[in-house]
Parts: structure tokens; C-alpha cells; sequence
């Protein structure tokens, strides 16, 4: 019997330990595997013969695996694609370790990366996980791949940071006119746009910027001023990515900008124009908690990712192989070929977005609400009641 590697790149969710979890699971139960490895961190760690033997993890290790958010269980990382010299490194150590099936869980650079890979390795059962909070990994068409494995449960962070804020927002903004909150998202508006399942009737002074639709300052400062004449507050959500002033980025080794290491931020950069502008803001930029919270991953999310690992080993023991794995939007498991995979990138539908107004359309909302169903709400007291969603 050969062994199975297993490895993360790239950001990471709050439920890619349940993808893990259903790889090991289905793989304790194959008849065909022996060995389950982890690469710690990564590819890059294995390729250094840092390896994780997660064969033998008991049921109640992977009960306690499939709840928990983030990579620290095995280690992620972010590598150039590698030439023909790395992976010829690659193959020695997979034939060390004798590797007949090799996993990675990621988002776009993993795509590139797993192909890279399958493409020199016809004699190992190669397969790539979805994983992004970002979902700009997919189809164009949200068919074969309907949602990314922790899009839903960061849908349901910000949902109750909104919360939070919109308390802040109306107890400080004698002082605080603005609050200004930064999503992930890279170039696209999937999550700063699921800031308005929020506030779905449209009765909050809440300003979305979205990449889709890029608009100059003056346009958004005309925005801020109209709405704090209406509301006197407003709360903007703005994606990392969205362009406010020039500043310097800092890239990785697969030449994508890194929001988060950069000089400033979309979000600074804001709050330093409303400033300006005689308007105090005040920003809120979680980062990493967005995507590694211990307290808002929704159980739908959870099984899913769940029971895409286990899908990808049972197609293993179908023969198939060099493979992504998929949730379609008709609620089914699929594979695609990776070498059908050109292009997996995507941004929103334009009829997802209202131009030059600052939101998303209802068609969007009806989108997030097909697969997220919130939770977490709670009563808060507001201008001397008690307020109840």
C-alpha cells in the first residue's frame, strides 16, 4: 500500500481543519492507504522532510480537528510555483516517503501549484481542496463551484461585527462620525458586500465599497456627507483591496500583493480622507480574526468541508485522479480535471452589484442567503429600549 500527503497553502478559514478531518477519516477507513502524512508547513515543509504522522489520530482527536479554525494543526505556507528542478526534488521525497496520493487544501496559488505538481507526477493520485473566505475561487458561473469552504462562516463574523459596530456607531457619533471596517477580499467585493445581510431592508446609514465598482474620492466623500446628513453616522464597509491612494505594497513569492504586510491600508487610507474632510473616523481592521475565529463557523460550513475530504478519498478509490474537488450549487460533489483548470478566478456578477450606490443588489443577498443562515444575534439596549432583530 502507498501513504497520503496531506498539505495547506495559503490563507487559511475557520474551517479547513474540517476538510483535514474528512481526508483522514475517509483515509483510516481505505483499504488502499497506509501512512497519512502531513507536510509542516506545507509543501515546503515536507520538501525539507518536515512531516506530521497523523495516521492514528483517535475519534476524539478528530472531533476536537473538525471544530477547530485555522492551520495550526498542520502548518501552512506560501511558495513560488515550482520549476522543474523543485519538483524533481519533490518527486525524491515523495518516493522517499513512499507518497501514492497527495492532497492540497487552498485557494487559487494552490490550484497553480497542484497542477504544477500533477503534471510531473502521473504515477501519485493527486487532488486539490477548495479553501478561501475571499470566494474568488471558482467558475464564473457559481455552478460548479457554488460557495469556497469559510466564505459562509466569515459571512456570519461580519454579520455580528456589524452588530457591534452599528452599537458603537450610534452610542459615539457625537465624536466618531464614521466607522470605517476593512474586509478581506483581495480585488473583489464578495465579502465587504455581505456586510448588507446586516441590514437587508436598507434602514442603517451603511456605505459598501466594492473592487467591482471603483469610484473616485470625490464621489465617496459626496456619499459620506449626503449620508451624514441623513443619519449623522455612517458605517463603511471597504474591501483590502479597494483603491483610495496610492501606496506600497508588499508581495509574495507568487507576486500577489499582501494587504495585510503592506505600508498602510485601504481602510487607513479612508479614514485619513475623512479626516481631511473635517470628519472624524475612527477603523476597524481585524485581519486574521476574520478568518480564524474560534466563535461564529456555521455547522452547514463545517459538514461541507467536511464531506469534501471524504469525497476526495472516496474518488481516489474510484481511479480517478488530478482532480479539484467541488460543492456545485446543485448541492452535489464533483471533480474537475486540473488540467481543465485554466482560469479559477472570479469576481462578482455584475447584476450583484449597484453601480454607483454604494451596495449590492437583492439578487446578491438571495445568493448569501441559498447557503449561509445566520446566527448569534443578540438583544442589545439602544437609545433607551431594547433592540431585537
Amino acid at each position: 500500500m502507498k501513504n497520503l500527503l496531506i498539505t495547506m497553502s495559503g490563507g487559511t478559514t475557520s474551517v479547513i481543519n474540517a476538510t483535514l478531518c474528512g481526508i483522514i477519516k475517509a483515509a483510516q477507513e481505505s483499504t488502499v492507504i497506509d501512512k497519512i502524512y502531513a507536510g509542516f508547513p506545507g509543501i515546503v515543509g515536507f520538501m525539507n522532510e518536515a512531516t506530521i504522522e497523523v495516521t492514528n489520530l483517535t475519534p476524539t482527536e478528530l472531533s476536537i480537528l473538525k471544530t477547530s479554525p485555522g492551520s495550526a494543526s498542520i502548518g501552512t505556507t506560501r511558495t513560488k510555483i515550482f520549476n522543474e528542478q523543485d519538483l524533481e526534488l519533490l518527486k525524491q521525497v515523495f518516493d522517499k516517503y513512499n507518497i501514492g496520493y497527495f492532497i492540497n487544501i487552498g485557494g487559487n496559488g494552490t490550484i497553480k501549484q497542484t497542477k504544477a505538481i500533477a503534471s510531473y507526477m502521473n504515477n501519485v493520485f493527486i487532488a486539490a481542496a477548495p479553501k478561501t473566505v475571499d470566494n474568488d475561487l471558482g467558475d464564473k458561473n457559481f455552478d460548479e463551484l457554488w460557495y469556497t469552504p469559510g466564505f459562509p462562516s466569515c459571512i456570519n463574523y461580519w454579520h455580528n461585527k456589524m452588530q457591534m459596530l452599528d452599537n458603537e456607531n450610534i452610542g459615539a457619533c457625537a465624536n466618531d462620525k464614521v466607522i470605517v471596517a476593512q474586509t478581506f477580499g483581495r480585488e473583489t467585493g464578495f465579502l465587504v458586500g455581505s456586510l448588507r445581510m446586516y441590514d437587508v431592508n436598507r434602514e442603517k446609514p451603511i456605505i459598501l465599497l466594492i473592487p467591482e465598482d471603483q469610484t473616485s474620492t470625490e464621489h465617496i466623500m459626496s456619499k459620506i456627507e449626503n449620508t451624514l446628513l441623513k443619519h449623522n453616522r455612517a458605517i463603511i464597509g471597504i474591501c483590502e483591496g479597494y483603491k483610495i491612494d496610492k501606496y506600497e505594497y508588499v508581495y509574495d513569492q507568487t507576486n500577489q500583493i499582501m494587504y495585510g504586510s503592506s505600508t498602510t491600508s485601504a481602510m487607513q487610507q479612508l479614514i485619513n480622507l475623512c479626516n481631511k474632510n473635517n470628519i472624524q473616523a475612527r477603523g476597524f481592521n481585524p485581519t486574521v480574526d476574520q478568518r480564524q475565529n474560534f466563535n461564529f463557523s456555521l455547522d452547514n460550513d463545517i459538514n461541507i468541508s467536511y464531506n469534501i475530504g471524504m469525497e476526495i478519498i472516496n474518488n481516489f478509490k474510484l481511479g480517478k485522479t488530478h482532480f479539484f474537488q467541488t460543492y456545485t450549487s446543485s448541492r452535489k460533489y464533483k471533480t474537475i480535471q486540473l488540467s481543465k483548470v485554466s482560469d479559477y478566478s472570479r469576481n462578482m456578477k455584475e447584476e450583484w452589484v449597484l453601480k454607483n450606490q454604494f451596495d449590492v443588489t437583492d439578487e446578491y443577498i438571495k445568493y448569501l442567503s441559498s447557503f449561509t443562515k445566520i446566527k448569534n444575534d443578540k438583544k442589545t439596549f439602544v437609545l433607551g429600549k431594547v433592540y431585537e432583530r
